[in-house]
């Protein structure tokens, strides 16, 4: 494939877990090279609003954490607990243990149950993985359960999936029910600014939530 078939799908926004894994298992060789020739800067900005609200200290999972770029960029950022890695693609994992970030890696599938106890964690990443999860009340409930109250979960989240998945009333349904309390919600901000015409149109949120 090439960096315009990677921007293409991933401007479509595909969803079946099975198609997902194999783009991602296929890009893994490239992925870190065209992240960064994209400018991709989602790690960095979740990482901040971890440390910014979250116990830099604490067990941390990241959740789609692919070849381990935000892995790096968590302890890049001060991040010193326990941090285990989570993904669809074996192939991303190998690259992520290799990196030196992780201290456990394993398959994993954000559109299924964790696989992890309740409270497990004091922070949780999840860094441009929820366009591939379209039952996004379902994911963020499952975040809230494997995160110890008081904990933060920070994500990310591509501004036209947020519209198209009603997210905003997602969040009213958590802090209503006593599941989270919003920390921070950004305005749209660049995503991949250096890639393709599309794609750079293309603005990301991030979220930052405290766990009840």
């Amino acid at each position: 494939m090439t960096a315009e078939n990677d921007e293409a799908w991933l401007t479509s926004a595909p969803t079946e877990p099975d198609e997902v894994r194999r783009f991602y298992d296929e890009w893994a060789d490239r992925y870190d090279v065209d992240l960064a020739d994209w400018d991709y800067r989602a790690p960095a900005r979740l990482t901040a609003m971890l440390v910014e609200f979250g116990d830099a200290t604490a067990d941390a999972l990241d959740a789609g954490c692919g070849t381990g770029l935000s892995g790096r960029a968590l302890r890049a950022g001060g991040c010193t607990g326990r941090l285990v890695g989570i993904d669809v693609s074996v192939p991303s994992l190998e690259r992520a243990a290799a990196s030196g970030a992780y201290d456990e890696v394993q398959q994993g599938d954000l559109n299924r149950s964790l696989a992890f106890d309740d409270g497990r964690f004091g922070l949780l990443a999840c860094v441009g993985v929820l366009t591939y999860v379209p039952d996004v009340e379902r994911c963020w409930r499952e975040f809230a359960r494997v995160v110890q109250p008081g904990g933060v979960i920070a994500c990310s989240q591509r501004d036209d999936i947020w519209r198209e998945r009603h997210c905003d009333d997602v969040l009213d349904r958590l802090t209503t029910d006593g599941v989270v309390e919003v920390l921070a919600l950004s305005d749209p901000e660049p995503y991949l600014p250096q890639s393709g015409d599309e794609m750079a149109s293309i603005g990301a949120r991030y979220l930052a939530l405290r766990v009840l």
